[in-house]
């Protein structure tokens, strides 16, 4: 390991698969490991295969206490490594090789199996060691047990980087499989949670259809919401919890019996405003007063659920902006953030937060398999 001073600026590669399944998502960013300052280069989504998606939305079922059941997820993490080591490779041969994927570093997330803090732990599959030995680089992985270990829910991990890479906005949200946000001015007194399901809900009621989401939120806006299902789904006990608090894709299964009982056009309206006012209750009691508040992952792209947020968040006249920035950083956000996570970890430097998780103390979390050191800078 060596020391963030003894280094300039770095390139890193950040790979992140969330809860929806959806596809890998890549992030090549330039950081600075004296100042942590952080340049997002470039970005690639890449869609799953249906049968390997389909195997990763049902990766959650399998118990690692049924010898048959982790025999498939072992043999899950296998292919899906091979397959991640083959698109990345794929990838830096499309964009130019050398100059864009000359990183010395990657930043893995991994793909949830079961996260349980209060229970057996924390797991997410993929294989850093065998990752790093087909992209000959070091891989940092495994970035949330240090912190589950210390006493922590293992999330949010991102409110760190929020801090050192949007520090002038009043607010962070990510709109992925499940909603969370970040705000405070410091990075030591940053406080985040996850706030609701996301497009863990929507998607699946889009599934009802045929489609793989919807598009623009415009089923949705135009459907009318269940007055009957929305009071249910605000009354999840979640909602109530103080923070910190986090949230696994097993967490929703009430939410989802509610919905599935409707048109998947309705039960598409009732879950957006449900999440809207979910979103905008949980910003109002963290910033202190309105401001600006950056908006990422897929959801950011959903017009009815943006509309149902600033519904809430202006309903007394106030004046909150919603700034969707730039389209990369829309969509590499979590990738450019597991990326500078990794760096992190490769230097020796706190990755979590305790007022971000819970933990006992500020983390020094993550995994590094490889020699960072052996790298050139």
């Amino acid at each position: 390991m060596i020391q963030g001073n003894e280094m300039g600026e770095i390139r890193v590669l950040g790979v992140m698969s969330g809860t929806s399944c959806d596809g890998l998502d890549l992030a090549w960013i330039d950081a600075n490991s004296s100042s942590w300052q952080v340049k997002l280069t470039e970005t690639q989504a890449i869609d799953y295969p249906a049968d390997l998606r389909n195997e990763l939305h049902s990766l959650g079922g399998l118990s690692p206490d049924v010898p048959s059941e982790l025999a498939a997820a072992l043999d899950l993490e296998r292919r899906w490594t091979a397959w991640v080591a083959a698109e990345i490779q794929r990838a830096c041969g499309e964009k130019g090789g050398r100059e864009l994927c000359a990183a010395s570093l990657v930043g893995f997330s991994g793909q949830t199996w079961y996260h349980q803090p209060d229970g057996r732990g924390t797991r997410a599959i993929g294989d850093c060691a065998a990752l790093s030995l087909a992209l000959g680089l070091p891989v940092v992985g495994d970035y949330r047990s240090a912190d589950v270990a210390a006493g922590g829910r293992g999330a949010p991990l991102v409110p760190l980087f929020d801090a050192f890479a949007f520090p002038d906005h009043a607010a962070c949200l990510n709109l992925g499989g499940i909603a969370n946000l970040s705000a405070g001015a410091a990075a030591g007194r940053r406080i985040a949670w996850d706030v609701c399901a996301c497009n863990l809900l929507l998607n699946r009621q889009a599934a009802r259809l045929g489609l793989p989401y919807d598009k623009g939120g415009a089923l949705a806006a135009a459907a009318n919401a269940d007055t009957q299902t929305r009071s249910a789904l605000d009354a999840w006990p979640y909602l109530k919890l103080e923070s910190p608090k986090a949230l696994a894709a097993e967490d929703f299964e009430v939410l989802h019996h509610l919905l599935d009982a409707l048109p998947p056009e309705v039960a598409l309206a009732t879950a957006t405003v449900h999440i809207g006012a979910a979103i905008a209750r949980d910003l109002r009691s963290a910033v202190e007063k309105p401001g600006r508040v950056l908006v990422t992952g897929g959801g950011a792209w959903n017009e009815a659920l943006l509309a149902a947020i600033e519904i809430g968040l202006n309903a007394e006249a106030q004046s909150w902006i919603i700034d969707r920035p730039t389209a990369d950083w829309v969509d590499g956000k979590e990738a450019a953030a597991f990326a500078w996570l990794a760096l992190r970890t490769a230097c020796g430097q706190t990755t979590s937060l305790a007022s971000a998780t819970g933990a006992r103390v500020d983390v020094y979390g993550g995994k590094l398999y490889g020699n960072f050191a052996a790298q050139s800078f």
